[in-house]
């Protein structure tokens, strides 16, 4: 597929990077089979595309036999409605993603934005139909799933022109997006994830009631995981615009052992929800987490 050119969020780096990950689902997913995931349904739209090569998998029946008498490989014919599996890309563009080291060429939400991008983009390039969601208070933007080429470059020059704005209100975007979502669905979220509470969990749970699989990217910067401050400091909330005087070097250490317990209880719920969790920086280069994090799902399978 040629590279997209109509975007600056995915560099020849990046795309080198993706260029041999695939994104398995773990779960059963809706959608042909096509040898990268495992589907309980079968069939195929009246629509023709394409032709693909046989995965393992592969329904015989669909093999197309006289594209095999003339050329001696097998290739199943491919419909405009086929998928894999679909997949929703959650994106929290609420004030607080707009924290940004002075040492940090992008802010969390620009790195965010640039992970999004290559989920779309590795979604797109092994068939999948992507979808994206962008939410603060409420859901600020939709683009339902899609899998062609012209749809991912839509949601890559929607996410250019995105800003943060507005407070951060997760549980009741996240509780529309499940009801949206079809089950079985992938879904990718992007979040400082700083506004967790008992509904926040439950909004959670409803993927969970729609079969999704849930895999939530928590994007700090270095000066939330190292709190560098030294002597009397005024840290201003970036969605309420409130201001609070502090002595750090008298709460660094309850700080950061809050922050560490916050983040164990995160990664103990989302391993009870049968859920991703990773914590990313900002000071790693993100096409580099992003390969360390696909190593890592590796390993698990």
């Amino acid at each position: 597929m040629p590279t997209p050119t109509h975007t600056t969020l995915l560099s020849p780096r990046t795309l080198d990077t993706l260029k041999n990950i695939e994104l398995v689902a773990r779960t059963m997913v809706e959608g042909t089979l096509t040898g990268l995931h495992r589907s309980p349904y079968h069939g195929f739209s009246s629509e023709f595309s394409e032709y693909r090569k046989y995965c393992p998998g592969d329904a015989v029946k669909y093999v197309d036999w006289v594209a095999y008498a003339k050329t001696d490989r097998y290739y199943v014919k491919q419909y405009e409605d086929e998928t894999n599996t679909r997949t929703y890309v959650v994106l929290d563009q609420s004030n607080s993603m707009a924290l940004g080291s002075a040492t940090q060429a992008a802010h969390k939400f620009h790195y965010a934005c640039y992970l999004a991008a290559a989920f779309i983009y590795l979604m797109q390039r092994q068939k999948d139909a992507v979808g994206l969601f962008t939410y603060a208070d409420k859901i600020t933007s939709f683009f339902p799933a899609q899998g062609s080429r012209l749809h991912m470059l839509t949601l890559l020059s929607h996410l250019e022109q995105l800003v943060p704005e507005g407070r951060s209100d997760a549980a009741p975007c996240f509780h529309r997006i499940a009801e949206t979502v079809h089950r079985r669905s992938i879904v990718i979220i992007f979040s400082d994830f700083f506004d967790t509470n008992a509904s926040f969990i439950s909004s959670l749970r409803h993927f969970q009631h729609k079969s999704c699989e849930v895999l939530l990217f928590q994007i700090l910067d270095p000066l939330e995981t190292q709190f560098p401050y030294r002597g009397l400091i005024e840290f201003r909330d970036m969605e309420t615009g409130e201001f609070v005087e502090v002595e750090s070097d008298d709460c660094r250490e309850t700080y950061l052992k809050g922050l560490n317990r916050y983040l164990g209880e995160m990664k103990q719920l989302c391993g009870r929800m049968n859920m991703g969790f990773e914590t990313l920086t900002t000071g790693t280069p993100f096409d580099r987490a992003l390969l360390a994090y696909f190593h890592k799902r590796e390993r698990m399978f």
